[in-house]
C-alpha cells in the first residue's frame, strides 16, 4: 500500500492516536503511568494504561525509577515533580 492510501484510510476513519502520562500516588510512593488511547470517528477504539516507573528523593532530588528502560518520559516527569511535588 502506498503511504497516500493510508492516509486516506486514517483520514476517512478518523483515526487517531493519543499518548498522556498521568500521576497517582498510592501508599507514600508516586507512580507514573503511561496512557495510550486510539479513536476511530471519534469513539474510543482501544485504550491502555501501564505503570512506567516510580519517581522517588534521594539526598533533595527526585528521580524516576523506570520499570521498562525502553520508556523515556524524564521530560515529563521533571515538568511534573517542578509543579506538583
Amino acid at each position: 500500500m502506498s503511504d497516500n492510501i493510508l492516509k486516506d484510510i486514517e483520514k476517512f476513519l478518523e483515526l487517531k492516536n493519543y499518548t498522556d502520562y498521568e500521576f497517582k500516588e498510592v501508599c507514600g510512593l508516586t507512580f507514573a503511568f503511561k496512557r495510550e488511547i486510539v479513536t476511530i470517528k471519534g469513539r474510543i477504539s482501544s485504550a491502555s494504561i501501564a505503570p512506567v516507573g516510580i519517581i522517588y528523593e534521594e539526598n533533595g532530588q527526585y528521580y524516576l525509577a523506570p520499570l521498562d528502560e525502553a520508556v523515556n518520559i524524564n521530560e515529563t516527569v521533571k515538568e511534573y515533580v517542578e509543579k506538583c511535588i
